[in-house]
């Protein structure tokens, strides 16, 4: 009787939304706090209604997407999918009947945003029997966010197999990519160790992990950027864009950061149009705190920000503080500043192969 079970779920979401409109005290007003601090640094000119009601969604998608998870957990691989049948519909289904016809692998990339459990068994429902989906994430050791995922995603029995982020994980990759598989990527985790690229996010250059373009461009593999977006009760819809169109000139130096901030340009404009699914919402605040802007246009303005923003770089670089005084021994060309800023936003490619839009990679703004 699956029914009753997904009848609780529903009744547990609405009893979350009531929840936190009747809930008060200090806990409460600390939460909500944290959240207004985020939200109006990324929408600093949001209304004070508008800002509550944000830091309602989002309360409440995240309790939705955890009571999701569980009952999913719950279910054997019969109603499973029929859950899946019954709930979650896909959007953009050319571009997976794409993946599916070929022999080129492909990077599904998505943030923590929505339903992506349900939205990651969808894909292996889909494709799993055509392509391995092969996912590249922290084991449950080593992050607790993990724990629950690997049983959740065998669930269905078949086209699944994780990757755990470990010294032979990045040659595990590579591997699956010349096989022509599947590798789901989820490149929005900022406490990075090791490589670290600065791109344009939200308006200010934040650190990237660079794993999943050296993978696209190491592996020769389609990139597609795909949320799994929240619909009303239990149903979501797997939203799946066009490749991203990149021009590899060669230079991994180049590429590299041209690819990551393409796909971090595509995270920004899905997580702008609703927010409140996007888990990290309530660390924007932190994130974004001190770090240099990239709108910065005077040559003066630029070097006074680049400045401020010392203690960021200094951290990684030891040798910051040498390239400062390099940075302002060197005579600044204001018009060819200008001209070259003009490179910083990525553009659309007219078209892809098959008619539709495809965001186009464009090498952002390096120190």
């Amino acid at each position: 009787m699956p029914y009753f079970p997904e009848l609780v779920v529903r009744c547990r979401i609405a009893a979350a939304r009531a929840h936190l409109l009747l809930s008060s005290g200090d806990a409460a007003a600390m939460l909500e706090k944290r959240i207004d601090h985020s939200i109006r640094t990324v929408f600093p000119d949001i209304s004070a209604t508008a800002a509550y009601d944000l830091y309602v969604r989002h309360w409440v998608s995240m309790r939705k997407f955890a009571l999701i998870k569980q009952y999913l957990t719950s279910l054997p691989a019969d109603e499973l999918n029929a859950f899946l049948d019954r709930y979650v519909r896909i959007e953009g289904r050319e571009h997976l009947d794409a993946v599916v016809e070929s022999e080129a692998p492909v990077i599904f990339v998505t943030p923590h945003y929505g339903n992506f459990a349900a939205g990651g068994l969808k894909l292996i429902k889909e494709i799993g029997h055509r392509k391995t989906i092969n996912a590249f994430y922290n084991p449950p050791l080593k992050s607790r966010a993990s724990q629950g995922f690997e049983e959740l995603f065998h669930r269905l029995g078949y086209g699944y197999h994780a990757l755990f982020n470990d010294d032979t994980a990045v040659l595990r990759a590579l591997r699956v990519l010349k096989r022509g598989e599947a590798l789901t990527m989820m490149p929005d985790v900022f406490d990075i160790t090791g490589h670290v690229l600065y791109v344009p996010f939200f308006g200010r250059l934040i650190p990237a992990m660079a794993g999943t373009a050296l993978f696209a461009i190491k592996g020769r593999a389609n990139v597609i950027v795909g949320y799994n977006c929240p619909g009303p009760g239990l149903a979501s819809t797997l939203k799946l864009g066009a490749p991203i169109h990149y021009e590899m000139t060669g230079d991994l130096e180049v590429d590299l950061p041209a690819l990551t901030a393409a796909i971090f340009s595509e995270l920004e404009r899905q997580i702008r149009a609703t927010p409140e699914h996007w888990i990290y919402l309530p660390k924007m605040g932190e994130l974004l705190a001190d770090r240099l802007p990239v709108d910065a246009t005077a040559p003066d303005e630029w070097m006074g920000k680049l400045d401020s923003a010392t203690r960021q770089f200094a951290s990684v670089l030891p040798e910051w503080p040498d390239i400062m005084d390099e940075l302002r021994s060197i005579p600044l060309d204001t018009e060819a500043a200008g001209k070259a800023s003009s490179t910083i936003t990525p553009h659309t490619h007219p078209h892809t192969g098959n008619g539709q839009d495809s965001p186009t990679a464009r090498r952002p703004l390096l120190l």
